[in-house]
């Protein structure tokens, strides 16, 4: 009996999506200034871990919230998607359970070639209007520019038609600096936009309407990678700088206004935090960003892959 259990665990464990639940995260400190429950400058820190102990918690590039299951989705760049559990004491952020993982499939129902598997962008459809097994994703590939539905368990739905202006490929200044950043905005729809700027400086952030506004990094080598929606309707910008060997990481979370009304201008940011390498912060790469509950956020960073990097995932709050 106990030797046929065995077979059975091992047997589940290997099926795709039905891995057996495993707590991965592990409380860090990502400084020794600042703790839990501090605020630092326009943020308030509620926790943060290090995701381990799993090979497929590398390279995650994007998040998002599925009120309905209570999951949290992580998307990574080999073309995984995986179901996470948060966990909590009180409003502190203190473990996370990976539950699940899927690859993403394509039409034929085959997993993605390795060419198309870079996912960089993902938001949650119908995942908070209280049914629950009715949430669909959005996940956005960089190389190939193109944003796609899916199911929470990788099926390809359809292709979400891009306007002509994303489609353009003088937009990218090359394959691998592409659509990263993925918002759903109540009134202006889907938002996306280059990871780089254009040869002004600016990033476009444009709609699905083709609407666009312009996003000036911070840093002389800043980029666009994730962006959400604020319950005003503002959004927050998650900006990464880092190019060159042995660089700092700087990381800016920032809020704008783009309204139809502002269509066509740059839009002044404000600062929320600025998070530096060399300021005692010990931050890598972060990258994805979705908001939890009222002005509760998760922050995710994709190591790349390589073993040195930890893949970080931060909750904080806007007060």
């Amino acid at each position: 009996m106990h030797r046929l259990l065995s077979t059975l665990l091992i047997l589940l464990a290997t099926l795709p999506g039905s891995g057996l639940a495993a707590e991965v995260g592990s409380p860090t400190r990502l400084s020794d200034r600042w703790t839990d429950g501090d605020q630092y400058m326009g943020i308030r820190l509620l926790g943060a871990l290090v995701l381990s102990g799993d090979p497929d918690l590398a390279e995650l590039s994007d998040l998002a919230w599925d009120a309905d299951e209570g999951l949290l989705y992580g998307v990574t760049d080999r073309g995984l998607l995986l179901h996470l559990r948060p966990e909590f004491n009180g409003s502190r952020l203190t473990g996370a359970t990976l539950l699940a993982r899927f690859p993403l499939r394509g039409a034929g129902g085959k997993r993605l070639r390795k060419y198309q598997r870079d996912a960089e962008g993902m938001v949650a459809l119908d995942s908070d209007n209280g049914t629950a097994g009715d949430s669909r994703l959005l996940i956005a590939f960089e190389g190939r520019n193109q944003v796609d539905y899916y199911s929470p368990r990788g099926d390809l739905l359809g292709r979400f038609p891009l306007p002509a202006a994303l489609r353009d490929p003088a937009l990218y200044q090359r394959r691998n600096k592409g659509l990263e950043a993925l918002a759903r905005h109540p009134g202006l729809g889907l938002l996306t936009g280059p990871e780089l700027p254009l040869d002004d400086g600016l990033i476009p952030i444009i709609s699905e309407q083709g609407l666009r506004w312009y996003y000036e990094p911070f840093e002389p080598d800043g980029a666009l990678v994730a962006l959400e929606v604020l319950g005003d309707g503002a959004l927050l910008v998650l900006e990464r700088a880092f190019t060159r060997p042995y660089s700092p990481w700087i990381i800016t979370l920032s809020r704008i206004h783009p309204t139809r009304a502002n269509a066509g201008t740059g839009l002044k940011a404000e600062v929320l935090a600025r998070f530096d390498s060399t300021d005692g912060w010990r931050i890598n790469n972060f990258e994805g960003l979705t908001r939890y509950r009222g002005k509760r956020f998760f922050m995710v960073t994709d190591n790349g892959g390589y073993s040195l990097l930890e893949t970080q995932l931060l909750y904080f709050e806007i007060p």
